[in-house]
């Protein structure tokens, strides 16, 4: 068990340096042999690495996260920095899964869970976005126009649903 620590004002820094400058992926160096070249080379290849976390904040630091989430009850300074580092972490899954190091429906999950964003359907963006309008049909006749006598025209409804005559 960890022990408990007092809160101390370089901890507010730390929490927001913690998930700004997490990296996205992590290099590892292999000796591979190569059937083109029939020689051993080295590569580089990009892991993904470690997604940040309040969990992995407070293991670096060696507290309890119940310490963090005391102190960003009670402590203003830490509660700004906890809010700051949270829009990195946003914006850190929406960078590791765009890129490919990470599930793209993990990370939709975990932004949706920690981060409020939620998914609307195209109708119901369609349906909020409605307006209804009034159309009328008329015939020309020069400079005045002529009621349509009911060709071309069904039950026009007006925004109360009262039925309009023709």
């Amino acid at each position: 068990m960890k022990k408990t620590k007092d809160y101390k004002s370089e901890y507010a820094q730390k929490l927001v340096a913690w998930f700004r400058d997490a990296p996205l992926f992590v290099e590892e160096t292999k000796e591979v042999f190569s059937k083109k070249s029939d020689k051993i080379e080295t590569i580089i290849e990009k892991q993904p690495a470690p997604c940040p976390s309040v969990v992995r904040f407070a293991d670096n630091l060696k507290i309890n996260v119940e310490d963090i989430l005391r102190w960003r009850e009670k402590n203003s300074e830490f509660k700004s920095a906890y809010e700051q580092a949270m829009y990195f972490r946003e914006e850190w899954l929406m960078n590791a899964a765009g890129l490919g190091f990470y599930n793209s429906s993990m990370s939709i999950m975990a932004l949706k869970t920690n981060h409020g964003w939620s998914e609307k359907s195209e109708k119901q963006l369609i349906d909020d976005g409605l307006k209804q309008v009034l159309v009328q049909f008329v015939k020309d006749k020069g400079e005045n126009y002529e009621k349509n006598n009911g060709e071309n025209s069904a039950n026009i409804c007006s925004a109360n649903d009262e039925k309009i005559s023709d």
